[in-house]
């Protein structure tokens, strides 16, 4: 097991950023990165801006990358710049600073376009799928496919300067912890097969920190009975066995 103690967080101060912080502060000296102030420490870093981004990582032994425009219908401008960009800027400042390992959020909106109805928070039921990792992708949107090239720079970095890359493709994580917010929308289907619940994202972040490994992709959702994802080797590879099943929160609401 590889243990790295001194974890920078880019976006932390979005959803997963603030779980993070929560249920792994006590185990790792983070150093939080935002693009504005905000109500705990935070270092300001606007991460497309490659001055503000030097020697940002300094004394960092691995970083969270989660910052990024996260919306799937995000422009081309925007995800040109805080999600093309930043990840390079990002790359970039790990191999000045010696960082030894990168994690990298990526989604599912990767291989969405295999299973989306209408838009890409939306999910074709009929569609009764489980998706592997080694499949060709089929992103949904702009933002699936900045994500995409994260991934796939994370593998150039990884084998040309020796960075340690775990890529995340994460289900969908909301702050109220409880997939039932979607019920009777559209996007219940979807979040009935991507939730992600708070201790699993948790667990599975903790997991991508220690997992001895060069270069990793996995799945993270919830253990959900209708996800379209198969988890088997995640499990294997990177050891996350998720505890939470949506089907669990609508059972209690639906009797």
């Amino acid at each position: 097991m590889t243990r790295y103690t001194r974890i920078g967080l880019t976006g932390a101060n979005g959803t997963i950023g603030r779980v993070l912080l929560a249920g792994l502060g006590d185990e790792y000296e983070f150093k939080a990165f935002t693009r504005r102030a905000v109500d705990f420490p935070a270092t300001i870093v606007n991460f497309d801006r490659a001055a503000e981004v030097e020697g940002a990582f300094e004394g960092l032994e691995a970083v969270i990358h989660l910052a990024a425009d996260p919306s799937p219908s995000a422009s081309w401008e925007s995800v040109r710049d805080h999600n093309l960009e930043g990840m390079y800027q990002v790359l970039e400042e790990c191999r000045r600073s010696g960082v030894r390992r990168l994690v990298f959020a990526s989604t599912n909106h990767t291989q969405h376009g295999n299973t989306i109805l209408t838009t890409p928070e939306t999910l074709d039921p009929s569609k009764r799928i489980r998706m592997r990792l080694d499949e060709p992708p089929n992103p949904d949107s702009m933002y699936a496919v900045s994500k995409l090239f994260g991934e796939n720079m994370g593998k150039l970095y990884s084998q040309r300067y020796g960075l340690e890359f775990v890529g995340l493709r994460i289900g969908w994580i909301i702050a109220k912890d409880d997939p039932t917010t979607m019920r009777g929308t559209s996007a219940e289907d979807y979040m009935r097969a991507m939730f992600l619940s708070h201790r699993d994202c948790i667990e599975a972040h903790r997991r991508a920190l220690e997992v001895d490994t060069q270069y990793l992709l996995a799945y993270v959702v919830s253990g959900n009975g209708r996800r379209v994802f198969d988890l088997e080797a995640t499990k294997n590879d990177l050891g996350y066995i998720p505890q939470d099943d949506a089907e669990d929160y609508f059972r209690r609401v639906e009797g």
